[in-house]
């Protein structure tokens, strides 16, 4: 069973701008459609390599966004939306909702489950992040993910 130290099922939180705050198993996230990329490159903000991912397979963070039930009031609300991706460490990547739902980007913005056909982490309790189509892929590559966060500027 995926757990967590604590001894509870890990899960993806969604919060923010939702009706109610959604937990998302990882044992549903594995359950999900999901999509392969290779052999990926991994380039620090600096613009250093730094190796070069294998296989990955994961699931997008548009459909698991689409999962929680955002809230959207008036009809220019996505546009001045935006998504907190972060680890329990600190570590956040932003992104915009119509660079999710409304861009090229949004097909290679990757909830990592696997690499190389293995679970990330010991037990597989634990998800990664990727932004595949950043040309710098690694100030966005979130760890051991813990909740999306929904969020509108005034």
């Amino acid at each position: 069973m995926n757990g967590n130290a604590n001894g509870h099922a890990a899960s993806l939180r969604i919060v923010g701008r939702v009706a109610a705050p959604l937990a998302i198993p990882i044992e549903a996230l594995c359950a999900m459609d999901s999509m392969e990329m290779n052999d990926l490159p991994m380039i620090c903000g600096s613009g250093e390599p730094k190796g070069r991912i294998g296989q990955c397979r994961g699931v997008l963070l548009a459909e698991v966004i689409n999962r929680a039930e955002v809230v959207v009031k008036e009809h220019n609300d996505t546009k001045k939306m935006f998504v907190v991706a972060a680890s329990d460490d600190g570590y956040k990547a932003v992104f915009s909702w119509q660079e999710i739902f409304n861009s090229p980007n949004g097909d290679g913005i990757l909830i990592v489950l696997e690499k190389d056909g293995r679970p990330l982490y010991e037990g597989g309790g634990e998800v990664d992040l990727l932004s595949a189509h950043d040309h710098l892929t690694g100030p966005r590559y979130v760890r051991q993910l813990k909740t999306v966060e929904i969020v509108m500027v005034d």
